[in-house]
């Protein structure tokens, strides 16, 4: 296989000037002796695209986090916060959206294809009954179908370089078992990222996987995980002794992009992390800082991230943020609250999120080795960064055990432990908003992390932001370390919208009906470029009344149109019972007075619930949803 280390090459001499590296995007940089230029051909910029898994809304400083991360927060500090940024619930469809721009119910990934699988092993009615592995209806195939648009493919198409890193999770089909096939969810090649435009990837085929390389003896089930390298898979296995995910993924994208250093076209990266997901691993050195940074356990970090957020701006002062689910000493679920906790206990559960909190630090260490390696190439102020995760954090349900894995405390973070971090340290990423990761109608499941940078933005340039309020009020700015004030964006935006912005920023037309000679599922997201870009600009491009819908398993969806959200999400203490869509109430939520989700209003406002069910009943049948009937167990997300 090839090295994981990338090789260093002689860099580009960078432009002279923040102002000439912007200019030189509109073709305008002067000649030194002040007679009129000749107008240079205009450069096209870079995208480079990064996505963490699994990282909660207040993972990272500049969302309130205390989890150190300086690279992160420097891009924050130049860039733009999008407060109000909705992706898919779970990581397979949030990651369908991102390349397709249309609902990941219409472009194959109605869920991750593990849990498609789940839903018909378990006979989760209708799945299991009336639909069969050879048998699933369109959208839940469980890849990046053919009619789906793919960015890479359109990005490489108009003349891009386009390199991928990191967790693909767009490559299984659900197929009739056969004799001598071990499972009936297959790889799919013709969904590869090599088959879907990226010249180079490096990709984690799995939706998780180890962080390290397996151990040579009791291997888990998380270490036989599948890799591909372009088109050639390989098994987990076959990588190096020192392979550590994060430091991998930003290695292989450096090597690809040194390796062309002398093509002159602009290029399109996308940095697909696997941290923070489970297991959770981390370097030793890493794990070792964190040590007793969680002592005071789950409910004073979340009540310390909630005063920074308000402190930062990025909730305002009255935010009222959701409490979290109720112990069974609260009458609630069976999750204890920190107080409630043996003292090994809290050891052990401190420890769970100190190896969590390594790996977000880890990460954003890697962004800040990738993004100095093109200001060391000459290439950072030409490149719009976008940094985001891919849903809410994940409490992990029940992660897969065995007789392989060595969870005691003193192994927790290192090979071999399988961990997750569970509900209540998930309610503390989530925080200030409700439940975590696959609740599709939380706040919290859908709402994460999103810096935008764009070519040539520094520190007051271009001046860009929007009201945190409604029009009319005030603007709030967000102090974001040593004094500086960065307003921040308050509209929302889709993941949907990543695909038609990125196309208008590059000049690249949208395809309509067909592309390459194929029907195709049309965008669904809305180009925000013009407002992005301009400085005056006060709102993203957003439909007055701008609608959205999710959905996930069955069982759980929301409706919001403007501030007004309808919600269906089970209580935790139901999560994996026997239940269908229809035994779950839906509840109303003011979102610019609740965003926290604190206070049902769907008794008070019945004229609005018939109009968002209305709005929701218009959804599934569009994107063809299919709802449970509440014949099942264990497949919820």
């Amino acid at each position: 296989m090839p090295s994981f280390r990338a090789v260093t090459l002689s860099g580009r001499l960078p432009c002279a000037s923040l102002a000439c590296a912007a200019l030189l995007l509109l073709g305008a940089c002067g000649s030194d002796d002040g007679s009129e230029p000749e107008p240079p051909a205009p450069r096209r910029a870079n995208v480079l695209i990064i996505l963490a898994d699994d990282l909660g809304y207040s993972d990272i400083g500049a969302f309130g986090s205390e989890i150190a991360t300086p690279h992160l927060d420097a891009l924050a500090r130049e860039g733009r916060l999008l407060s109000q940024f909705y992706t898919a619930p779970v990581c397979g469809p949030t990651r369908a959206e991102l390349m397709s721009g249309a609902d990941h119910h219409r472009v194959g990934l109605a869920n991750n294809p593990e849990v498609l699988l789940s839903l018909v092993q378990n006979q989760a009615a209708p799945f299991g009954t009336i639909y069969t592995y050879g048998n699933m209806p369109p959208g839940y195939e469980g890849f990046l179908n053919d009619s789906a648009l793919a960015m890479p493919e359109l990005f490489r198409d108009a003349g891009y370089r386009t390199y991928m890193s990191g967790k693909w999770h767009l490559a299984f089909e659900l197929v009739e078992s056969s004799a001598g096939q071990l499972s009936p969810l297959q790889l799919r090649p013709a969904s590869f990222p090599k088959a879907r435009g990226f010249e180079r990837s490096f990709a984690l085929l799995n939706g998780g996987a180890s962080h390290f390389a397996p151990r040579s003896a009791r291997p888990t089930v998380y270490d036989t995980a599948t890799y591909a390298e372009d088109d050639v898979t390989f098994p987990a296995r076959d990588l190096p002794a020192d392979f550590y995910s994060s430091t991998a993924y930003a290695d292989k994208l450096i090597g690809f992009l040194d390796q062309d250093r002398g093509d002159p076209r602009p290029f399109l990266a996308y940095l697909a992390f696997t941290a923070p997901h489970f297991p959770l691993h981390a370097p030793a050195a890493d794990l070792a800082a964190q040590a007793g940074n969680y002592d005071v356990g789950y409910e004073v970090i979340r009540e310390r991230r909630v005063a920074r957020l308000r402190e930062l701006g990025v909730i305002a002062p009255n935010f009222a943020a959701n409490p979290g689910i109720p112990s069974a000493a609260e009458g609630g679920s069976r999750d204890p609250r920190w107080h409630e906790l043996t003292p090994d206990e809290r050891a052990y559960q401190a420890r769970l999120m100190e190896v969590y909190a390594a790996m977000v630090t880890r990460m954003d260490a890697e962004i800040g080795r990738v993004i100095q390696h093109l200001k060391d190439i000459g290439e950072y102020d030409h490149t719009l960064i976008l940094f985001m995760s891919d849903n809410g954090p994940d409490d992990g349900g029940d992660p897969r055990e065995g007789p392989s894995d060595d969870n005691a405390l003193e192994n927790l973070g290192h090979p071999g432990s399988t961990k997750a971090y569970g509900k209540r340290w998930a309610e503390v990423g989530a925080t200030p908003l409700r439940r975590w990761k696959g609740r599709a109608g939380a706040e919290g499941a859908n709402s994460v992390p999103a810096i935008v940078r764009l070519p040539g933005q520094a520190q007051g340039y271009p001046a860009i932001g929007a009201p945190m309020s409604a029009p009319g009020r005030p603007k709030r700015e967000s102090s974001l370390g040593e004094g500086v004030a960065q307003r921040l964006e308050g509209s929302p935006m889709s993941v949907l919208d990543l695909l038609p912005t990125l196309l208008d920023f590059a000049g690249i037309p949208i395809p309509r009906d067909t592309y390459q000679g194929r029907p195709i599922i049309a965008i669904d997201g809305v180009s925000q470029w013009a407002s992005l870009s301009d400085p005056a600009a006060v709102h993203l491009s957003n439909p007055p009344r701008r609608r959205l819908e999710g959905e996930l398993a069955g069982i759980t969806g929301y409706a919001r149109e403007g501030s007004w959200k309808l919600s269906r999400v089970p209580e935790a203490s139901n999560d994996g019972i026997d239940i269908g869509f229809d035994d779950i109430p839906w509840e109303l939520f003011d979102l610019q007075n609740d965003r926290g989700e604190t206070l049902d209003l769907a008794t008070s406002h019945p004229d609005l619930v018939e109009r968002l069910v209305r709005q929701w009943q218009d959804y599934v049948a569009d994107t063809g949803v299919i709802l449970r009937t509440g014949h099942s167990s264990d497949a919820t997300p």
